[in-house]
């Protein structure tokens, strides 16, 4: 069982509320303030020696600098593209995972701002108050499209590109963001946006180690047999004792509802046949097609 799946079990009773909300929330108080109050934020950004001198709430309200908050299309576009595919992770990894990896991507940002102010200190001035949770947001993209490499994204509205392709070009995207703040000779902006990105790859990483995620190291998806035939011995055995047949079963690990009740299973729309998969190899199993030799 991953550590999500134990996390889960013990603190998803509990009614957290969902997060992206919040974070579009204070985005959009962020634009509001830009205009009426724009002396107000600087009470509300991040700023490390304020926070050191008792300005505990900052750490909270940074989040409300959000970039392009001058532009109200930009600022239209990306709260939409935000909720959209937070509500879509949403339904599929549920929303305790969402809101924890959102949670992650906040605590590794504080971190990285607390490291930017210690290890350059010169460059603090001016540059650590920009901090904001832009790329944290924009890795739920980067999880969507790694959930379905194969579905059909449109590159500036207009170009279709597969998922797994636009992990790549936002990635890029992330640095010709840096690139063009050092080649116009802000290394402070430069440099903070380095510790943004790096925050941001690493509450992603981070949450696919908690979920169990392990990178394949062949095409063909291992099975480990000895688990199989432990998590499946007596299923059918007819030992004398009327034993209740499962009603799902894991295509891969052969775990059941039976042997393993805090499991979530479901089928897979893209596989070929009626596949049915736990909640720790839904995501992570090579697609079985038509014509498949493997296929057991």
């Amino acid at each position: 069982m991953s550590i999500m799946n134990k996390l889960e079990n013990k603190f998803g009773r509990l009614r957290l509320p969902n997060l992206i909300y919040v974070f579009v929330g204070a985005f959009v108080l962020g634009y509001v303030l830009n205009y009426i109050a724009p002396v107000l934020l600087m009470y509300l950004c991040f700023s490390p020696a304020d926070i050191l001198r008792g300005q505990i709430w900052r750490i909270f309200t940074y989040i409300v600098m959000m970039p392009n908050s001058g532009n109200i299309f930009l600022a239209f576009i990306t709260c939409f593209i935000f909720v959209s595919i937070a509500r879509s992770l949403e339904q599929i990894i549920g929303r305790f995972r969402l809101n924890i990896f959102l949670i992650l991507g906040w605590l590794l940002q504080i971190i990285t701002g607390f490291l930017f102010y210690f290890i350059m200190p010169v460059m603090y001035i001016g540059y650590v108050t920009i901090l904001n949770p832009y790329y944290v947001l924009a890795m739920l993209f980067v999880l969507f499209a790694m959930i379905f490499p194969d579905a059909h994204f449109l590159l500036m509205f207009i170009i279709p590109v597969r998922g797994k392709w636009m992990i790549f070009i936002t990635l890029a995207m992330y640095l010709l963001d840096v690139i063009q703040a050092f080649a116009l000779g802000i290394n402070g902006r430069g440099w903070i946006l380095v510790f943004m990105i790096i925050a941001a790859i690493a509450a992603l990483l981070l949450f696919l180690y908690l979920c169990g995620y392990r990178r394949r190291t062949s095409r063909r998806q291992p099975i480990d047999l000895r688990s199989y035939r432990r998590n499946t011995q007596g299923t059918n055995s007819g030992q004398g004792t009327q034993q209740k047949a499962p009603r799902h079963k894991c295509a891969i690990c052969g775990r059941t509802d039976i042997s393993n009740p805090e499991l979530d299973f479901r089928y897979c729309s893209k596989c070929a046949g009626n596949y049915e998969y736990c909640s720790e190899h839904l995501y992570t199993h090579i697609h079985r097609t038509a014509d498949d030799p493997n296929q057991n």
